[in-house]
């Protein structure tokens, strides 16, 4: 092997580690949502949908919201949404429309979904 060829795959070993070592060292971030058992209740629910499934989800849903004011981050999306489509399911619906306005209020984008479900619960027909 020529000197110039063994330099030049020598630069180029050198340049690869250095790419791909910058790549190994990710900044560990604090998450972003707390989601508790979101996953595994949701599961239990759809996969049987007994009084006491709804209830865990409900508890479920319950801790989400609680614990991440406690943790100081934001409600994961869509769960005050599904916790008031819950309540009003149960018949509870002022409690539910202030979990709605509280979707809208944490995330704004949210408002022509929400509206949209909301006319839909009340019988209302779409605008």
């Amino acid at each position: 092997m020529t000197l110039k060829r063994r330099t030049t795959l020598q630069v180029l070993v050198l340049v690869l580690a250095g790419l791909f070592s910058g790549c190994t060292t990710a900044v560990i971030k604090e998450p972003q949502y707390y989601y508790g058992t979101y996953q595994k209740t949701l599961y239990h629910l759809k996969k049987d949908p007994t009084p006491e499934n709804t209830a865990k989800y409900q508890a479920c849903l319950e801790d989400i919201i609680s614990k991440s004011r406690e943790k100081n981050f934001r409600v994961p999306p869509g769960i005050h949404c599904e916790y008031g489509y819950l309540l009003w399911q149960k018949g509870q619906h002022s409690r539910a429309e202030e979990q709605f306005g509280l979707e809208i209020q944490t995330y704004p984008e949210s408002l022509t979904f929400v509206t949209l479900v909301l006319k839909m619960l009340k019988h209302e027909p779409p605008a």
